[in-house]
């Protein structure tokens, strides 16, 4: 086995889907069911068995936010992902990071795109589902990280 030798010089600040800081947090193990697989820092909902499997999120059954295991590191960036029948860890509340598309600011609300999970600001439009409960901690520009802070599951379906 080969030892890292060199470091960048500009580390990333954080991954979509890793845990921010060690507030308290909710976390439950489910079997992905997706066959494409499910990748870090998007939304799931409850699978076929709503008990054992989520899925991409849809517009019910809301679960929680994938989070980031270090068993998966070393592909390449965006390329690892829970990979179907793998058990993922879901946060159902905590605080984590992900992609924020179009940009946020703390206290922003939290939405996701129904069928790919991706979490966006603002109110929930078509084919999108409001996480209420759950703000934007931090700013991001477009397409950068931000922490999310999830407090409860409840959603409202996009007009």
């Amino acid at each position: 086995m080969a030892a890292q030798t060199t470091y960048s010089i500009r580390q990333g600040k954080a991954y979509a889907g890793l845990i921010y800081a060690q507030a308290p947090h909710d976390i439950v193990s489910r079997a992905v069911e997706t066959a494409a697989g499910i990748g870090f820092g998007v939304a799931v909902t409850r699978g076929t068995d709503p008990d054992k499997q989520v899925v991409l999120a849809t517009s019910a059954n809301f679960l929680g936010i994938t989070i980031r295991s270090l068993e998966k590191e070393g592909g390449d960036a965006g390329a690892i992902r829970w990979n179907v029948k793998e058990t993922a860890g879901i946060m159902r509340v905590g605080y984590i990071w992900a992609v924020c598309p179009t940009g946020c600011v703390p206290g922003n609300a939290v939405n996701y795109a129904d069928g790919t999970g991706i979490l966006d600001s603002g109110a929930a439009g078509a084919s999108e589902t409001q996480l209420n409960g759950a703000t934007w901690e931090t700013t991001a520009s477009a397409g950068e990280l931000a922490v999310i802070r999830i407090q409860t599951s409840a959603v409202t379906a996009g007009s």
